[in-house]
């Protein structure tokens, strides 16, 4: 399941509410440098705290990214049955 945080929203509450055996939080880069900063670092534990019921993975968008990258970034996650808690960070072309 695809979750885009948004400025303002508590990761936390946002991947314990999601359902189901993936979910990759999609971190768009207009969020402050703290709020980046916190996103990033809470995937693991929440990966951990989900496990082994739900695989957690992000994607953190740089301006420009490419929203093909993006979407076969998310498929790639989801699909990776052995991943959960790392973080992709998608680039512009």
């Amino acid at each position: 399941m695809r979750l885009t945080l948004e400025p303002g929203d508590d990761i936390a509450a946002l991947v314990r509410a999601g359902a189901g055996e993936s979910l990759v939080v999609v971190i768009p880069s207009m969020l402050d440098s703290l709020a980046m900063a916190q996103a990033r670092a809470s995937i693991g534990p929440l990966a951990i705290e989900r496990s082994p019921a739900t695989r957690v993975n992000a994607i953190v968008l740089v301006e420009g990214a490419a929203s093909a990258h993006v979407d076969a970034a998310v498929n790639f996650l989801e699909q990776a049955q052995s991943t959960t808690g790392q973080v992709i960070e998608i680039l512009p072309r």
